[in-house]
């Protein structure tokens, strides 16, 4: 069986986030994005999210952006027959949900967005699947993706290649059997506090499955993430967004372009050291970002990353956080 067909079947056991509709939608991703665009409205535009699973996020986004259509893709059927419920007992004229993979026929666009999150860790080829939704941006069109790093995910990848050992690979009850009885768990909070739907006691079971089971992981530290885009077609620049850990997270404005706010990460949250403080504000953008998840160690961030002269409909805030640009790293790029 091939990793696209394992990663079709536990998602179509364990809907991810929610098995079941529940009353609430998740905006995290409507807060993201809200914070990253200039527009905030999304009139007219079109957006396409890749991998929408239960379409908790996607349908959160689309309850803030009236105006936008919105088109919702999943590999797994039990994912989507949740998310048109979600969609209709929510009344939202705005979105389509459609079965489909990264890579395969279909969802043309053009789309003026296109968001991602939680599933580049899924493809075979993590490259291919971003060339192949670069392909589908209109001029101007920018992407939005939530990226698992490597340092918060650490202790996470060798808890995962236990639980494979201890249970022969087996991503059913079996599997889960392993995982509740080693121990493991996944909090609800652990990418953000607003980040799972937690309406049903068994949604525990599928956070878990989705943590500890999934057949492919890969994780990412900003320079990696960065790489990804290097040279690809359509992508005229890559920035850094925002960054998770357990239980929280906070906007990056590397830049220094905002005013002080307890939603941005600020030099104080790093250092208290007066000196060390002084060091960090010396070093070029992408030294402090490589300073700043050092020192974080995040469970996951956010990256926005767009056509040519797309940069211009975002915050000012994300032209300080930019590590990439036609296709050269900027100078002193993150490591791997």
């Amino acid at each position: 069986m091939s990793a696209v067909e394992q990663v079709r079947e536990l998602y179509e056991r364990y809907p991810c986030p929610s098995l079941t509709v529940g009353d609430d939608l998740i905006l995290d991703l409507a807060l993201g994005i809200g914070m990253a665009v200039r527009d905030k409205t999304l009139e007219g535009r079109r957006v396409l999210d890749a991998g929408c699973g239960t379409g908790h996020q996607l349908l959160g986004l689309a309850s803030q952006y009236p105006g936008a259509s919105f088109t919702g893709m999943d590999l797994s059927q039990s994912s989507l027959d949740v998310a048109r419920e979600l969609r209709d007992r929510n009344r939202l004229t705005n979105v389509e949900l459609e079965r489909g993979a990264i890579g395969g026929d279909g969802f043309e666009g053009p789309y003026d967005l296109i968001v991602m999150t939680g599933v580049l860790h899924c493809l075979d080829d993590p490259r291919a699947g971003l060339a192949w939704l670069a392909e589908r941006l209109a001029p101007g069109g920018l992407m939005y993706l939530w990226l698992f790093h490597s340092f918060g995910e650490h202790q996470r990848l060798i808890d995962r290649e236990l639980v494979r050992l201890l249970s022969g690979g087996d991503t059913g009850e079996e599997g889960l059997s392993v995982v509740h009885r080693l121990g493991f768990g996944r909090s609800a909070g652990r990418y953000g506090t607003h980040s799972s739907a937690t309406g049903d006691p068994r949604d525990q079971d599928v956070l878990d499955a989705d943590a500890y089971l999934h057949p492919v992981m890969r994780t990412h530290r900003f320079g990696d993430a960065a790489r990804l885009f290097e040279d690809l077609d359509g992508i005229g620049w890559f920035a850094l967004n925002g960054v998770n850990w357990d239980g929280g997270g906070k906007i990056l404005d590397l830049g220094r372009r905002h005013p002080s706010s307890p939603v941005f990460l600020s030099d104080a949250d790093l250092f208290d050291d007066e000196d060390l403080l002084a060091r960090y504000a010396a070093l070029p953008v992408a030294e402090r970002a490589a300073v700043m998840e050092l020192r974080l160690a995040p469970t996951g961030f956010t990256v926005v990353a767009g056509t040519p002269g797309a940069e211009e409909s975002c915050e000012p805030r994300i032209a300080g956080n930019v590590l990439l640009r036609n296709g050269t790293a900027t100078p002193g790029g993150t490591g791997g």
